[in-house]
């Protein structure tokens, strides 16, 4: 019998198992009832089972001792159009750096099968992740989304023109409605980022209707479009939150049918979720400018964006789908451009002395005040825990890793590391690294990453979570500063001096 105020999450359950491989079948048959519910077909379902044996055998041989009695959890959970899986131990630390790569190329007379498991991981599950919890464990999260139609296997169309639109004459305007997403739009919408983009859009949910209407469905992304009196979506654009905040959204996917270019299309779109977000009570908004061309940093600026960050080899010039071979070595990058919805409260924050005048400078820019908290040493050396706390996400398409550290421990420098020779093994190209500037301690940190290489690159704001400082790391990409193009004064000043401070920059 429920107990009269009791809450739980129905879209959540949990398992804890004994440490012993006799209870595999449970803990499998726990994930495969899951994923049956969710609407994942046998097949899946059988994938998922060995997904479990490898993750279950982990943890039982790699995280306790033979005679250790324990035992540890598995969670699973839905996500938009699919499942997340969780294994969760307090055993025995474990480093990923140390795990043997598997060639699954290689001849069959060199393969000892050291690796295969974690190769076979990453093979059926779309999204593998390993957090190190500090003194609460560790644990493995792998998201597996559901089969579904993509529009990346309509035949490929013209890419559209770089190049900024005539405007269309008012009286030529094609009448349009603006509101909120339905959910039979979405295949619209998907049509709508393949002829804006073709094969290149960094968000390969986009491709997908079914992924479209969860994350609405979910909140994770607010939808608006601009549709004709017959239905057809001329123009998309969506508030994206990150996983750590809500109190902020990117303003992102942004995108015009060729034939409706021209008619202020995005700029409406933009206009229509400032509205939105205002009436939502968020703090702020950010976006993502590109730099081949400066037409959409000027439609950012005329929106109230102000530039504050860069994010320098973002993806590469031509990213892969279904059906679509042949990559560009050359990376393309990003400005971060960002705007308050209502007036940011006064915090210190915790930066490092060497960038204090350029982030006052950015602060300046963004409208907002700033105050230089001090003493970072003390709380790091001092009272600092024993254990760091590192999250790291790899978005494999773009070969980018995105590192978060919630707690600063004693151990973090040797922890760093380890992570980054893990990461440069896989070949990850860039390492995106955000301190919370209302630690304590990220100041030192900051300055411990740049003589390990990171590059200084802006800040972000993030509302009552904290604004974020940003630092990057380039394994085998060199940064064509030269060819980044920018519009705005005081944003060429930032990207000179990001250059002065590279120091592989030519």
């Amino acid at each position: 019998m429920t107990e009269p105020g009791y809450s739980f999450d129905a879209q959540r359950c949990t398992l804890t198992v004994p440490n012993h491989l006799s209870y595999l079948p449970m803990a499998q048959g726990f994930v495969r009832e899951y994923a049956s519910g969710a609407g994942f077909a046998p097949l899946d379902q059988r994938r998922l089972d060995l997904l479990m044996e490898e993750a279950v055998t982990n943890v039982v041989h790699g995280a306790f001792a033979e005679d250790e009695r324990a035992s540890f959890d598995i969670i699973c959970e839905r996500v938009p159009a699919g499942v997340q899986i969780t294994v969760h131990d307090e055993g025995m630390p474990y480093d990923p750096s140390l795990t043997p790569e598997y060639d699954p190329s290689a001849d069959l007379d060199r393969q000892t099968g050291a690796g295969l498991g974690s190769f076979l991981m990453q093979q059926i599950a779309d999204r593998v992740e390993f957090h190190n919890l500090g003194s609460r464990g560790k644990e493995t999260v792998f998201v597996k989304y559901l089969a579904s139609e993509s529009v990346t296997s309509a035949p490929p169309a013209e890419e559209a023109p770089l190049e900024e639109p005539e405007p269309v004459p008012e009286a030529e305007r094609v009448e349009l409605e603006f509101g909120a997403l339905r959910p039979a739009q979405a295949i619209e919408v998907c049509r709508c980022i393949y002829d804006a983009y073709r094969y290149t859009y960094v968000n390969e949910h986009m491709y997908y209707p079914d992924r479209v209407v969860a994350l609405n469905q979910s909140g994770d992304m607010i939808s608006a479009v601009a549709s004709t009196r017959a239905g057809e979506v001329a123009g998309h654009a969506a508030l994206v939150f990150p996983e750590e905040t809500r109190d902020v959204a990117d303003l992102a996917i942004v995108a015009t049918k060729a034939k409706f270019r021209g008619q202020s299309i995005a700029r409406r779109l933009g206009e229509y979720l400032s509205q939105e977000a205002l009436a939502r009570g968020l703090a702020g908004m950010f976006i993502e400018e590109v730099t081949v061309h400066t037409f959409t940093q000027k439609f950012c600026h005329r929106l109230g964006f102000a530039d504050c960050a860069f994010l320098l080899a973002y993806s590469p010039a031509t990213m892969a789908f279904t059906g679509i071979t042949g990559e560009s070595a050359a990376r393309r990058s990003v400005i971060v451009g960002f705007k308050y919805l209502r007036p940011p409260s006064p915090a210190p924050v915790h930066a490092p002395a060497r960038h204090r005048d350029m982030i006052a400078r950015i602060y300046e820019s963004l409208g907002a005040p700033v105050t230089f908290a001090d003493a970072g040493a003390a709380v790091v050396v001092g009272v600092a825990p024993e254990a760091s706390v590192l999250h790291v996400a790899v978005n494999t398409s773009r070969s980018v890793a995105t590192i978060r550290m919630p707690v600063y421990g004693r151990d973090l420098e040797r922890r760093l590391h380890d992570e980054m020779y893990r990461l440069r093994r896989e070949d990850v190209k860039v390492m995106d690294v955000f301190l919370n500037l209302s630690s304590p301690g990220s100041d030192i940190v900051a300055t411990s990453l740049e003589d390990a290489g990171f590059v200084f690159t802006g800040l972000i704001p993030g509302g009552s979570s904290g604004d974020w400082l940003v630092l990057q790391y380039f394994h085998g990409v060199v940064v064509d500063y030269d060819s980044i193009q920018v519009e705005d004064g005081f944003t060429r000043e930032l990207l000179a001096y990001i250059r002065a401070h590279d120091p592989h920059a030519g």
